[in-house]
């Protein structure tokens, strides 16, 4: 049987906490912290991030979520990878290059 802590930490639990605390490293940039609900997709936390570090993807510039080193498809939700807290680093992929890894689920 489970505690409360377990049930909080474990993603996809029924006592998850409300929000989920995403911090997302870009290279020389102070983070970008936010609070989002579980079921956010990858993609709003992407663009939202790429907002504060003032970057656009283009036909020749893309970007991707890592987590653990591999990219994370934009299509998935926080709570996929994440308990009550996780973090991120956004990195520039060659167009050709943005397949996703292990996590891409």
């Amino acid at each position: 049987m489970q505690n409360i802590e377990q049930a909080v930490m474990e993603p996809g639990s029924p006592g998850k906490n409300k929000k989920v605390k995403i911090s997302v490293s870009y290279t020389g940039q102070e983070a970008y912290v936010d609070e989002v609900a579980p079921e956010v997709p990858i993609g709003t936390v992407k663009r939202k991030a790429m907002k504060q570090f003032g970057l656009e993807e283009s036909a020749t510039d893309q970007y991707a979520l890592q987590y653990e080193g591999a990219n994370l498809d934009d299509k998935r939700k926080v709570d996929d990878i994440a308990g009550n807290e996780v973090t991120l680093t956004l990195v520039r992929v060659k167009p050709q290059e943005k397949g996703y890894g292990r996590h891409a689920g």
